[in-house]
């Protein structure tokens, strides 16, 4: 899937900048929160490290495979949004289970990455 931004690069990028104290970056002056939110940004670092592509080949397959035609992930997600809006997958309606499977394991995917707490239990 399309990762959120920032990616966990860019956040491990920020944390270092903030540590070394980096005056253009503005952090709030409350110490523990402060530690809080760097710990959880390099903890979403480290997922995606571990992670790597994969779901974004998974997501760019399953796109492939829905649509019946290749591109870019972004591209094909542009595609599949218009053809959500415009009611082509509403119930009942041919690939409509496939793009439902598909939106459900891309929400799943994101709350592992940036909070796995959250499904804990439900996996």
């Amino acid at each position: 899937r399309m990762r959120d931004r920032p990616t966990g690069i860019e956040l491990a990028e920020l944390v270092r900048r903030i540590r070394a104290g980096d005056p253009g970056v503005e952090v709030p002056d409350d110490q523990r929160y402060r530690e809080l939110m760097l710990a959880s940004a390099l903890a979403i670092a480290e997922r995606q490290e571990t992670t790597g592509d994969a779901p974004e080949v998974e997501e760019l397959q399953s796109l492939t495979r829905i649509l019946g035609k290749g591109g870019a992930l972004a591209d094909l997600n542009q595609v599949l949004a218009a053809a959500v809006r415009g009611g082509d997958y509403d119930p009942g309606t041919p690939g409509h289970d496939a793009v439902r499977e598909l939106l459900w394991q891309t929400a799943r995917e994101r709350v592992r990455e940036s909070n796995p707490k959250a499904l804990a239990g439900d996996e």
